[in-house]
C-alpha cells in the first residue's frame, strides 16, 4: 500500500483522474484483506452498490463510529450513484 502513494502522486500530477479512482478501489480491496474489522457487511454492500451504479473507487474516512465513505466517479455518473444511495446523507460534491 505504501508504494501506491507514489503511483497516486504520479497519476494526480498527470491529471489521470480515472486512474486515481481505480487506485482508490485497489487500495480499498487491499486494505480489506488486512483485517476482518476494516469493513462490515453494511459498508461492503454500500460500496458494491456505488460501484454498480458507476463509481470507480472509494475510501472509508473517519471511521470508528462516525465516518463516511467517499466515492470517486465521473461527473456523468454521479447522479445515478446518488440515486442508488438515496437513503443516505450525502454531500453535493
Amino acid at each position: 500500500m505504501h508504494e501506491m502513494v507514489f503511483e497516486a502522486v504520479e497519476v494526480l500530477n498527470g491529471y489521470n483522474l480515472l486512474k486515481f479512482g481505480q487506485l482508490l478501489d485497489e487500495s480499498w480491496k487491499l486494505k480489506r484483506t488486512l483485517s476482518d474489522k476494516i469493513s462490515s457487511t453494511y459498508i461492503d454492500d454500500l460500496y458494491a452498490t456505488a460501484i454498480k451504479a458507476g463509481a470507480v473507487g472509494g475510501k472509508l474516512l473517519g471511521a470508528g463510529g462516525g465516518g463516511f465513505v467517499l466515492f470517486f466517479a465521473e461527473p456523468s455518473k454521479q447522479d445515478r450513484i446518488r440515486q442508488a444511495l438515496k437513503d443516505l446523507f450525502g454531500s453535493p460534491h
